[in-house]
């Protein structure tokens, strides 16, 4: 099992127009092959947050089936979900990521 975690800081003017997007946006994100799930998490305390006081943070994890799932999403999906969100929100948020894997 892979999470692959998606953090998003947001300037806090838009926060409740971005929580309208990105409900809509984590269920594309589900279609790919391999996602199985989601969970939207506030993200209260981040070196990255305290460095953006103006912002409120998300922390959207997605538990993968296998790499090969992630790999084919963030080839082939991903980058049209990305633009979505730079084009409706522009410089007003920010987003990072990481994959985390249990050890074997």
């Amino acid at each position: 099992m892979i999470i692959y975690e998606v953090n998003c800081l947001v300037d806090n003017g838009i926060v409740d127009e971005f929580r309208a997007w990105l409900k809509p946006h984590v269920e594309a994100v589900l279609k790919a092959d391999g996602f199985q799930s989601a969970e939207v998490l506030n993200l209260t305390d981040d070196d990255q947050l305290t460095a953006r006081p103006y912002s409120t943070g998300f922390s959207i994890r997605y538990r993968v089936s296998e790499q090969s799932a992630l790999d084919h999403y963030l080839l082939h999906l991903a980058p049209a979900l990305r633009k979505d969100g730079i084009d409706t929100f522009g410089d007003q948020f920010t987003a990072y990521r990481r994959v985390l894997k249990a050890d074997a």
